[in-house]
């Protein structure tokens, strides 16, 4: 299976690359005007931008679906090929070109929700290609509904999510890090009085905070309403003296300061911490708000820190969860772990479930 995007001057060109860069068996699902221009699009040009796809492990196979389609559609006449390709207007070369081959309208739509829901280009052309591949194989013609369910099986297939519970903490000391501005603090005091209220467990609190005092205060806040100790961590020194203080509790939940990531010092700040004699579980917290290019700046800036679990928030400022999907399937190792979707403590922290993320990304679908 090999998908394209092409863009070309005029549809003729586009056409020809794909017989080039495809054969002449290729599959066009989709066509749209673009302009191309340099400084920001000025002086820019109309082009046209084709999406096609091919299989030469199935040629047999398609060459027998486009027959079947050629005798359910009996009213329309075959193109002709040369035809087709001599200049004439955009929208009606444009025509000819969706008659080419009967692709499926379902396929169109589901390529235009994958890329207007913000997933990445090379992840929906891999979960097209399993679409397309299904199709071809498939002797029976595919419904939307059913290329939905095909599309949620892979999704939940590749993608990792379990959520936090006692039983999956490798030991009692959680710490979150992250961007400033995600919502560390308020996530930290959510997962403690799910600890406390659901649990039982005794907690205490740790904040390595020392830049925002306002931090700090909403984080003893928290602490008193739960009447749970916390103490501020200024040096490595004090950060192991609160770990050994607080070896009785059941959990220990540590917060850190929100900096800029990209900031070196941070991430060696953080470094110093997990060289303490006691098993640090650490988690990497981002807002699902953020453009996939920063989120993937920020993955690759802490994995010097090997942070396998993921906490998302700010789901609920958001109608587009592509990027999230595209960070997952960019990131197998990195596990979805808990989303939140408000301020409201400890109420609006969801369990990690990938199954109502697909929904999201699929409109409602569950594929069931």
């Amino acid at each position: 299976m090999k998908m394209k995007k092409i863009i070309a001057p005029t549809m003729a060109q586009a056409i020809e690359k794909v017989k080039q860069e495809l054969g002449d068996n290729a599959v066009i699902f989709h066509t749209k005007k673009v302009a191309n221009g340099k400084f920001f699009n000025l002086f820019k040009k109309e082009h046209v931008e084709v999406f096609a796809a091919s299989d030469p492990d199935t040629e047999s196979s398609f060459n027998k679906m486009r027959r079947e389609t050629e005798v359910k559609t009996k009213e329309t006449k075959p193109l002709n090929r040369d035809a087709v390709l001599r200049p004439m207007p955009y929208k009606k070369l444009d025509e000819k070109v969706d008659r080419l081959f009967s692709v499926p309208q379902w396929l169109k739509s589901i390529q235009d929700l994958l890329l207007n829901q913000s997933v990445q280009w090379p992840h929906a052309e891999q979960l097209l290609q399993g679409l397309v591949k299904k199709w071809y194989q498939s002797d029976e013609q595919m419904s939307g509904d059913e290329a939905k369910k095909v599309l949620y099986d892979e999704l939940l297939q590749r993608l990792n999510a379990e959520p936090i519970h006692t039983s999956h903490l490798n030991g009692k000391y959680m710490m979150l890090v992250g961007p400033t501005g995600v919502g560390k603090t308020t996530t930290l005091a959510k997962l403690a009085s799910r600890a406390v209220l659901e649990e039982g467990k005794k907690v205490a609190f740790i904040t390595a905070d020392t830049y925002r005092i306002a931090a700090v205060d909403q984080l003893k806040m928290y602490a008193n309403i739960l009447e749970a100790p916390m103490e501020t961590a200024y040096t490595e020194q004090d950060f192991n003296e609160l770990l050994q203080r607080f070896a009785k509790y059941d959990y220990v939940f540590i917060d850190t300061a929100g900096r800029n990531f990209q900031n070196s010092v941070y991430i060696a700040e953080l470094l110093q911490f997990l060289k303490a004699e006691r098993q640090i579980n650490m988690y990497l917290v981002l807002a699902a708000t953020a453009k996939y290019e920063d989120l993937n700046r920020v993955i690759h800036q802490f994995e010097s820190l090997h942070v396998s679990q993921l906490i998302v928030t700010k789901v609920d400022e958001t109608a587009t969860y592509g990027t999230l999907i595209s960070i997952l399937l960019q990131h197998p190792r990195l596990n979805l772990a808990y989303m939140t979707n408000g301020q409201e403590v400890p109420d609006d922290l969801q369990k990690a479930h990938v199954g109502n993320l697909i929904n999201h990304l699929l409109g409602g679908s569950d594929g069931q």
